[in-house]
């Protein structure tokens, strides 16, 4: 296997998450400042689906047992992360209206970047096998990782950070992919820590749906009305990622080899 392709990937992937600029600019600033907190509920609606994916790709690979403690603790650590570290950011960006709600953008962050650890096994396990499933996998965490980075842009907008900070959170968040590819590259069981780290993030990102998204909305709903464009923005986010993952789902990088093959065999596997 020629390491180049799971690490031009993985670069590849880093440079999506900062897709969000595109809403930075002026044409979008403005109709974005208006809809922020519609577009939380559009991202939490995106985040439903990638729970679920996690989750199933935990107890596919993994026992019940293991994607139970996972979840568990990936839970934990953003509750403890809410109560232990100290707010570093103001909300300054956020209206009166939300300020009884803030959405704690440290938790999306933190879950991000766990689950993107996972993608970078992922990636290296897929370019083992061959470059076509390589490819398509790059291809499937590309596409899965542009919706789901935008909709974190518009998070950690509401959040209460500005475009340049949440541009940049997003980007260091999202090299943590490097992490991955280099946990595959040395370590023989490298599957069953992707499969781990999936069920951390999937705790951590039901943390940030529960404690965070879904107040959110219930307050500006509450303070604003509007129950049913959140409800409706939350539909939106939940089929445009089910569109995403049924033409590109990870799961496709998953070809019948990479399935019954062990990544130790196949990172050893001459290419």
């Amino acid at each position: 296997m020629d390491i180049a392709y799971p690490i031009a990937a993985a670069l590849l992937v880093m440079l999506v998450s900062l897709a969000g600029i595109i809403f930075s600019a002026q044409v979008f600033a403005s109709w974005v400042h208006r809809n922020l907190t519609y577009l939380a509920s559009f991202a939490g609606g995106v985040f439903l689906i990638v729970i679920y994916h996690l989750l199933e790709e935990t107890l596919h690979e993994g026992s019940l047992s293991l994607a139970a403690g996972a979840v568990l603790f990936g839970a934990t650590l953003m509750v403890a992360l809410h109560h232990l570290l100290p707010d570093a950011h103001h909300h300054h960006d956020v209206s009166h209206d939300h300020a009884h709600t803030p959405i704690d953008g440290r938790r999306v962050l933190v879950s991000d970047a766990l689950h993107n650890v996972g993608d970078g096994v992922l990636l290296v396990a897929a370019f083992a096998v061959n470059a076509t499933v390589g490819f398509t996998a790059a291809i499937g965490v590309v596409l899965h990782e542009l919706v789901q980075e935008i909709s974190e842009f518009f998070v950690l907008r509401e959040a209460g950070y500005n475009n340049r900070e949440a541009l940049l959170r997003n980007f260091i968040s999202s090299s943590t992919i490097l992490v991955g590819v280099g946990v595959a590259l040395f370590l023989a069981a490298a599957e069953e820590i992707a499969i781990l780290f999936a069920g951390i993030a999937a705790g951590g990102f039901l943390v940030v749906l529960v404690q965070d998204v879904l107040p959110h909305a219930i307050h500006s709903t509450r303070a604003h009305g509007g129950a049913w464009l959140h409800v409706g923005a939350a539909i939106l986010g939940i089929t445009v990622m089910l569109g995403v993952q049924f033409f590109f789902g990870h799961e496709e990088a998953r070809e019948e080899d990479l399935a019954l093959t062990p990544l130790s065999q196949t990172l050893s596997r001459p290419s």
